[in-house]
């Protein structure tokens, strides 16, 4: 089992709704080396700059006609249509929604996260023990 940091940019897509909408799941590009049972904290973008979502992977290589879509929760819908062609999905399911303000960019970069969450990438011992520590404490 891995763990993992993802961004989610509200000003493309809203993905609040669309777990209400599905029940807590959400399909999402497969461009990492993800596996079921891997955790994904989703580090939103501006202007809350934060990780708020802690998710689990359900299942891996969705092709896009087998997905969970809804072009209503994409603000960007040439973003949405950019999706649809050549790439697989992994669904997550929504195991923690987290509100504390101790997950901002500032604090994780003090907890060994470097540079700007702008893709997916493997987060180390130090860094999850330090998200869940906070997430605890809430």
């Amino acid at each position: 089992m891995n763990n993992w940091i993802i961004p989610s940019n509200s000003s493309k897509f809203d993905l609040a709704k669309f777990l209400s909408k599905h029940n807590n799941d959400v399909d999402w590009k497969q461009s990492a080396n993800f596996e079921v049972g891997d955790v994904v904290y989703i580090y939103c973008t501006k202007p809350e700059m934060r990780i708020r979502y802690k998710m689990e992977v359900v299942k891996t290589n969705i092709p896009f006609s087998k997905s969970l879509k809804d072009e209503d929760c994409w603000k960007d819908k040439e973003e949405f249509r950019a999706g649809i062609k050549n790439n697989n999905y992994f669904r997550m399911h929504l195991t923690c929604y987290i509100n504390t303000d101790n997950l901002t960019i500032m604090d994780l970069h003090t907890h060994g996260i470097k540079g700007w969450i702008q893709r997916p990438r493997k987060l180390s011992f130090d860094a999850v023990s330090y998200i869940e520590r906070s997430i605890k404490k809430r």
